[in-house]
């Protein structure tokens, strides 16, 4: 089968010489909208080409210099990064890296199927072991099930929520001990010298705030949330740190940031110094939080659909690209299955509104086996789609101790059960994934028993998604079927730019209220409250309360 672009420069020319239409071969060709391979077409690397060639046209070769020059400058820029204030400063910053590894806590604490994003990279220093064993013993506190005798506790971190911390905390300690001459421009600390006990100085916090403000250019909500991190960690009774004075013997004098002096002051009056911690922050969290700025719009990706009448059918428009595109599964059937893929990744974000950890999370249960037990799942801290007899279709059933925020007022202690609509196709799309596509992808690897599975490589360790890789995967499938091409004529919506799962609540929200008006209601379909639609999800902006106004008091007119 053709696929490459000097294929298909033949069968233009054969269309030539028969004086057949313009693409009259390639409509006859099974699997159109398969990625096709640019050998040759440019001077681009052979990683980057990969990743170009959906995006390229058929023509590329033949096009001018200037052309394609164009057509990869628009592609880099608008596909690949997103041309966002955001992700430019993120693509600068991620060339110099700077966080320490913190080996080993992966399987040990936070459980083998969490990845910490700073440990991505072998060219990242190693953090010490001193270290890398205090921080062992903040998450262990902060994750086990009962404490240690004699110490107390408020509140659990999960395994996401800890390594969340702990790239946080190694990011904050790779920048104290980079070299101040390099592009980093860090602190210098010797490594030796790095401690957990540095935390409850307000000289370090303001270092790093003052580093991190240089570096962006001002200050965001991020750093007020760090402070809230240590403001648990020294909290009275309960705060890690304060009780763990101990810690204080690790302390070694650093110039210009802490003395001999200020250590001396610590170990005699280790609550003291806790306390003075704990003032310091709560006023560096008022001051940052009256002047931070807003530097990740999470809506500008999805700005088209958002100011659309309907954003949902408007983001629809994505999951009938994907039909429309869908390779022959005969002739092509690991691109067929990832199709598939795609299409009900999209699909059942937006039916259900999840979070990313939630639907990577989703078990599956085939109709001819027996649906995993509630009590089952609520241990595993995670939902399944099963086929539900009684209501003739499938169902999800996810327990509310699953969710990020299962003590809210939306679940009341129950679970959260749906059953999805036979619409658009998606049910033979769910039984097709079930019974062939899903098996064709995972291959000889050991089943995670997840819905979605990666397609597993040899290069895979396992074939179940973390939150990285499902992010990438939904972000490929708005790079490829998502985002308007008009170089190619494909992707469904103009001035899209790519994204991650989590937008789908926004847009989700941002529907029900532009038809409804309720804050309420907008709550229901992700699972939340209205505060927090109000807040973060929903963009109801004056224009669409007014137009909703303006509906009903219109009718009075028309009846006239």
């Amino acid at each position: 089968m053709p696929s490459n672009a000097v294929s298909f420069t033949a069968l233009r020319a054969i269309e030539r010489r028969y004086r057949l239409p313009d693409g009259y071969f390639e409509a006859k060709l099974e699997g159109r909208g398969r990625t096709r391979t640019a050998k040759g077409v440019a001077p681009i690397a052979p990683s980057e080409r990969r990743r170009l060639a959906w995006h390229l046209p058929d023509d590329f070769p033949r096009r001018s210099a200037a052309e394609q020059q164009e057509i990869l400058s628009w592609v880099r820029k608008v596909v690949i990064s997103g041309s966002t204030d955001y992700r430019r400063f993120q693509a600068a910053a991620s060339k110099t890296r700077y966080a320490l590894r913190f080996v080993g806590l992966n399987a040990r604490l936070l459980g083998a199927g969490v990845t910490l994003p700073s440990a991505r990279s072998s060219a990242l220093t190693v953090a010490p072991e001193r270290l890398r064993s205090e921080m062992a013993d903040l998450i262990r506190f902060k994750t086990a099930t009962l404490t240690a005798r004699g110490l107390r506790r408020t509140g659990v971190w999960n395994a996401e929520t800890a390594a969340q911390k702990v790239e946080h905390f190694a990011l904050m300690f790779g920048a104290l001990a980079a070299d101040p001459d390099s592009e980093v421009a860090g602190c210098g600390v010797d490594l030796d010298k790095l401690t957990l006990a540095l935390l409850v100085f307000p000289a370090v916090w303001d270092w790093y705030l003052s580093w991190r403000e240089k570096r962006r250019g001002f200050y965001t909500a991020w750093e007020a949330d760090m402070l809230s991190i240590v403001l648990s960690l020294v909290r009275a009774e309960t705060g890690w740190l304060r009780q763990t004075p101990s810690l204080a013997e690790h302390l070694a004098p650093i110039p210009d940031l802490v003395s001999s002096d200020d250590i001396a002051s610590a170990k005699d009056d280790w609550d003291g110094a806790c306390d003075a911690m704990h003032r310091h922050a709560r006023s560096r969290i008022k001051e940052i939080s009256r002047v931070a700025r807003v530097h990740r719009d999470p809506f500008e990706p999805i700005l088209p659909v958002l100011e659309a009448a309907s954003p949902l059918a408007e983001y629809r428009k994505i999951t009938d690209e994907i039909v429309r595109l869908m390779p022959n599964e005969k002739t092509h059937p690991r691109a067929a299955a990832e199709a598939v893929r795609s299409f009900l990744m999209l699909r059942l974000g937006l039916h259900l509104g999840l979070r990313q950890r939630n639907l990577r999370e989703l078990l599956v249960c085939p109709r001819d086996r027996i649906p995993t037990t509630e009590r089952r799942l609520e241990e595993l801290r995670r939902g399944e789609l099963r086929w539900n007899p009684r209501e003739a279709g499938w169902e999800v059933l996810i327990p509310s101790i699953a969710f990020k925020n299962a003590h809210s007022s939306f679940f009341g202690s129950k679970p959260f059960r749906l059953v999805l609509p036979d619409l658009g196709g998606l049910y033979g799309m769910i039984e097709a994934w079930v019974d062939r596509h899903r098996r064709r992808l995972l291959g000889p690897a050991a089943d995670p028993g997840t819905f979605f599975v990666k397609t597993v490589k040899r290069t895979s360790a396992q074939a179940a998604y973390n939150q990285t890789t499902f992010y990438e995967a939904w972000r490929l499938t708005i790079q490829r079927y998502g985002i308007y091409n008009p170089y190619t004529g494909r992707g469904a919506i103009e001035g899209l730019l790519p994204h991650g799962p989590h937008n789908v609540r926004d847009v989700l929200a941002t529907h029900i209220l532009k038809q409804t008006g309720s804050y309420e209601q907008a709550s229901y379909a992700i699972q939340d409250t209205p505060e927090m639609i109000a807040k973060h999800y929903g963009r109801f902006l004056p224009q669409d309360k007014a137009a909703i106004a303006a509906k009903i008091l219109n009718q009075v007119w028309a009846a006239a």
